[in-house]
């Protein structure tokens, strides 16, 4: 279940960032709020940033693209060119829509989704201290 060390290699994953809202303001650049029924104050909103991701992290693993049917019938998926990721329970912060590098090297500066040579959809807890982080070709 381990990963041997001599079999790792430097890879990059970069988490996603929720899109932060954007509230509507006045002449003088004061949000300007709405007054709810009960008398609390509630900040107006004008619409939201687009979802984003945090700057690319160096680490050190291997894919592997040996699933079987069970495993593939786990996550729910039933498709070709579907890879997978076995890290230790506290190893790495990976999440749904994670993008992971792993020929390629990540952009300086603001991470574009069609850079990536990866993105994880779906991580399984695989025994008492490993999780399986299904991955998917971003290309």
């Amino acid at each position: 279940m381990r990963t041997p060390k001599r079999v790792k290699q430097e890879m990059y994953y970069s988490l996603p960032k929720p899109g932060e809202p954007i509230y509507e303001r006045d002449y003088y650049g004061n949000v300007i709020f709405d007054r709810m029924p009960d008398g609390a104050r509630v900040p107006r909103k004008a619409g939201e940033t687009p979802d984003s991701f945090y700057p690319p992290v160096k680490f050190f693993n291997s894919i592997t693209g040996d699933l079987t049917q069970d495993e593939l019938q786990a996550f729910g998926i039933e498709a070709k060119g579907i890879c997978k990721m076995t890290y230790k329970k506290n190893e790495y912060p990976f999440e749904i829509n994670t993008l992971i590098w792993k020929d390629s090297v990540p952009p300086i500066g603001e991470v574009d989704e069609g850079s990536a040579d990866y993105r994880i959809v779906g991580i399984q807890k695989t025994g008492r201290h490993f999780y399986k982080a299904l991955l998917v070709s971003v290309i």
